[in-house]
């Protein structure tokens, strides 16, 4: 009686069920973020103060919505008191309304840029997608995220280990979290196109002395 069974055939049309079933699906909008957060009065006593969905969006699928809407609010309220927004330690109040939404935005903004960032690249294929560039495109970031977490281990934890698994570390702010794996990023960039100068510059080099003996 509290979950009754509903007869669906009934009320909906087979007409209806054949439309419904041959609708295109739709794809959720990519991360995004409002670059500027706030916009105070030139003598820093009145503000806006953007936080939630008014500042960052999410599709609602990886639920980050509503964790970022409250570190949002507990960054404000650091602000607000004067104290650190990461550890929360205590520090000089604002002089005024301006001063403390200006710091949030300085610290709360990048943060965010590393969280847009990360949701967009931590786990892009978790809903198996059947497009044949999106079983490539899996299969290529599942062998990116082996080869980073291999890697990690050959170097004894030197390189940094794939974004999603440093998630795990309550320690590291989102920001921390995607500039350790960009530093990865650029030093295997900068070991491949080292390695392709030494080789094709082997091979222009021998050329030239044939045609230049």
């Amino acid at each position: 009686k509290a979950f009754p069974r509903m007869d669906f055939d009934s009320i909906v049309s087979d007409e209806e069920w054949e439309r419904f079933a041959k609708t295109k699906g739709v794809t959720f909008p990519t991360c995004q973020y409002s670059p500027g957060l706030q916009m105070t009065s030139p003598d820093g006593e009145a503000g806006v103060v953007l936080i939630g969905d008014a500042s960052h969006a999410f599709p609602p699928d990886i639920g980050q919505g509503i964790n970022a809407g409250l570190a949002d609010v507990v960054a404000l309220d650091r602000a607000l008191l004067g104290k650190d927004m990461v550890t929360g330690e205590e520090g000089p109040i604002p002089a005024n309304l301006g001063e403390a939404l200006k710091k949030f935005e300085s610290v709360r903004r990048p943060e965010l840029k590393a969280l847009i960032n990360l949701a967009r690249c931590g786990a892009p294929y978790q809903y198996k997608q059947p497009l044949i560039m999106d079983r490539i495109g899996r299969s290529l970031w599942m062998c990116n995220l082996a080869f980073r977490a291999l890697l990690n281990k050959l170097s004894f934890g030197i390189l940094a280990p794939p974004a999603i698994m440093m998630l795990q570390n309550p320690n590291l702010t989102y920001r921390q979290v995607m500039r350790r794996a960009d530093s990865t990023t650029i030093g295997l960039n900068a070991a491949v196109l080292a390695l392709l100068w030494y080789f094709f510059g082997g091979i222009a080099k021998n050329a030239l002395k044939g045609v230049f003996p």
